[in-house]
């Protein structure tokens, strides 16, 4: 069992006191050696007061930078700092699943990446269904249907491995912006070899976006996706990249590229509603990357 261990938590715009008084009591309770590194990347002025109540708090370090360094650096930069041989990374807007959370970790203990996975409430907050939609359909799922393609669902919201391995095949500026960090991390593990263990030992996923912010984020990660296809070839594997593959032989994507005057403003319509439908969206998506690789 891991006897110490530095959980890690990137703050943006999040109240994570819940989050940090949660993990501090199990950590406490199973009489380990830890610490929980809450660094603050460019908060606005009322969030930062909230959390600056962590300060002086045994066991957790609270830092704010002193300007926005963006997801993949300031990882890198909590990785670095982190006293402990051992890491748990975790997004601001999660909590555990389960009471024995931390223990569900410590026990594994192996030499590889464990990830414990992501959970999403029954019923979707309003004006955030697509949101929720995807994640629930896409993203939640047990260990054992994770455990099939082991490097598809590496989230960095709920991660725990050992530190010289993260700083071994995390990138720490190569992407900006939102999308594909964990992409990118993944394939580095399996250039390398490292092996990735799935556990139930999901995170719920609380902050949810509104859908014109998920679909600006979304706009965001296909960019950064293309950047890794261009340069690694990076994505042929995933079911978007192939479905776009398709249209190039059935020679479909020139007729979808001439309609997506019209189709664009369709789709967010339904995407944006109270009922999205995710085949809407996946066409969203495609008709997104056929512009991107286009350029």
């Amino acid at each position: 069992m891991v006897s110490e261990v530095s959980i890690l938590i990137p703050v943006y715009n999040q109240n994570v006191l819940a989050l940090v008084e949660t993990l501090r009591q199990e950590a406490i309770s199973l009489s380990i050696t830890f610490e929980i590194r809450v660094y603050d990347d460019g908060s606005n002025a009322e969030i930062q007061h909230q959390n600056q109540s962590l300060q002086g708090v045994t066991g957790v370090v609270y830092q704010e930078l002193p300007q926005n360094i963006g997801r993949s650096q300031i990882r890198y930069k909590l990785a670095e700092e982190a006293r402990f041989p051992y890491l748990l990374f975790l997004d601001n807007d999660v909590l555990p699943v389960y009471p024995d959370f931390l223990q569900r970790y410590l026990v594994v203990g192996n030499e590889g990446v464990t990830v414990g996975g992501v959970a999403y409430k029954e019923n979707p907050p309003t004006g955030q269904e697509l949101r929720w939609k995807y994640g629930k359909a896409r993203e939640e799922a047990p260990a054992r249907e994770r455990q099939n393609n082991p490097y598809q669902r590496v989230f960095s919201s709920n991660l725990f491995l050992p530190k010289e391995v993260f700083l071994a095949c995390f990138s720490q500026n190569e992407l900006s912006g939102y999308g594909h960090e964990d992409t990118l991390f993944a394939w580095r593990l399996q250039q390398n070899q490292v092996d990735v263990y799935h556990i139930d030992n999901p995170v719920w996923h609380l902050g949810l976006e509104p859908a014109d912010v998920f679909l600006l984020k979304t706009q965001q990660a296909l960019h950064n996706l293309v950047l890794l296809y261009r340069k690694y070839g990076l994505g042929e594997e995933t079911k978007l990249m192939k479905a776009h593959a398709s249209l190039a032989r059935w020679k479909v994507g020139q007729l979808l590229r001439e309609n997506s005057n019209w189709l664009f403003p369709l789709l967010k319509k339904n995407l944006v509603s109270r009922k999205p439908n995710l085949r809407m969206f996946d066409l969203y998506r495609l008709l997104l990357l056929d512009k991107y690789l286009k350029k």
